[in-house]
């Protein structure tokens, strides 16, 4: 790859970034900038085209791994989306002053529409033979205690609105405090429904979210990051209609905690007393995985053994108590 904007692109998909290209005081030959990654890539590039109208309104967003996209011409279209807009920023064909040059992240002054066509044309000769993205030293070497919320953490109260209501369950602080001395990040994953039902609101659950953190916090214990999922299919807001993939079996939030705490999966152990617990640790490549005791387990259980009838490598343990857990 002879151009550095070769590489940046490459990086860009393999972040699963896409191409923002901003219309606003575009040349009419912003198709032609196109034009190639649709003949020649067939998709294999993702591009969008946006307004700053539209994002300034946020009915668009981007993303930190996105590569957005400015024309010589586009200099003061930044000004106004500055403060809001995420991504790599890149300036084509103008050279970026002293005064403005935080504001680019790459400028390239030399890249004409020519030049561009024969920098994809590059690109396509060598497409598919790029390294993988390489890391930090020591990335991916802690493994990670994963835990689902409700009657791991804290007894379950459905739909839990009260914090006064939260209590740890016995132990939790034992075993978060053990892990985190065998150097394991701690990470919540937790299906709220009740969020995507409309049946909590987001004050609520922070509420009680930041109780049981208080609680935690009392005893030396503290987890390391939290996601949530308020998918459900008969969602109540638009919240609840977004994100499907977060939703346990599913295994979209241990892989948010993998992309923000870079974990060692096979290290890894999940904790939790349903079976979509442990299915979506599992799909995830969680190398040990623990079904907490309690009254719906023999339910569990025959859901976990159907599982394991399709994927015969799926194996689980029944956790009597938290302490029982040996790490």
């Amino acid at each position: 790859m002879s151009h550095p904007l070769e590489l940046l692109i490459v990086e860009t998909v393999q972040l699963g970034g896409s191409l923002v290209f901003i219309a606003d005081q575009n040349p009419a030959t912003l198709s032609q900038w196109q034009q190639p990654l649709v003949q020649d890539f067939a998709g294999e590039i993702p591009f969008v085209t946006r307004t700053a109208e539209d994002l300034l309104a946020q009915k668009y967003v981007t993303r930190p791994e996105d590569l957005v996209m400015f024309q010589s011409n586009q200099k003061s279209v930044l000004t106004s989306l500055d403060a809001i807009l995420n991504g790599q920023r890149v300036l084509l064909g103008a050279e970026a002053s002293s005064a403005e040059s935080h504001q680019w992240d790459y400028a390239f002054a030399d890249l004409s529409l020519h030049k561009w066509q024969l920098i994809l044309q590059s690109l396509k000769a060598h497409w598919g033979q790029w390294s993988a993205l390489q890391g930090l030293d020591g990335e991916h070497g802690a493994g990670c205690l994963f835990l689902d919320r409700d009657d791991v953490v804290v007894k379950n109260v459905p739909y839990n609105k009260d914090p006064e209501a939260v209590q740890l369950l016995p132990g939790i602080c034992e075993l978060i405090n053990k892990a985190h001395a065998q150097s394991y990040w701690v990470a919540l994953v937790t299906n709220q429904s009740g969020l995507g039902r409309g049946w909590i609101s987001w004050t609520q659950y922070q509420s009680v979210h930041q109780r049981m953190m208080q609680l935690l916090a009392q005893q030396g214990a503290w987890i390391d990051d939290c996601e949530w999922s308020a998918f459900i299919d008969e969602a109540g807001s638009p919240r609840g209609r977004l994100l499907a993939g977060l939703r346990k079996p599913r295994n979209g939030m241990l892989l948010k905690v993998n992309n923000k705490l870079r974990v060692n999966m096979a290290k890894s152990v999940m904790v939790g007393d349903s079976a979509s617990d442990l299915k979506a640790a599992f799909a995830a490549g969680v190398g040990r995985l623990y079904l907490l005791a309690s009254e719906k387990t023999d339910k569990e259980i025959k859901s976990l053994q159907a599982h394991q009838a399709v994927y015969s490598h799926f194996k689980f343990t029944v956790l009597e108590k938290l302490s029982d857990l040996t790490l």
